[in-house]
């Protein structure tokens, strides 16, 4: 594809955006998108949820154990 065929004044679309679908089938998409966007926010709030878990972690485990950041390796 070129440049010029992107800006076109024909746009490409998915066949559902394209014939203008009313009713079930588009109940059905919506819905399919709305589930696509829960199960991508649920995997990254366990994601995130997970990451501030090791932070606390690792900060409780840095306090049990003084003088241990003064080592050298």
């Amino acid at each position: 594809m070129s440049v010029p065929s992107l800006f076109s004044s024909v746009q490409l679309a998915c066949p559902m955006c394209l014939s203008g679908a009313s009713g079930k089938s588009l109940m059905a998409a919506n819905s399919a998108i709305g589930l696509m966007l829960v199960v991508l926010f649920a995997v990254l709030a366990s994601f995130l949820s997970f990451i501030i878990y090791l932070v606390r972690r690792s900060r409780r485990f840095a306090d049990e154990v003084p003088g241990e950041e003064s080592r050298a390796s």
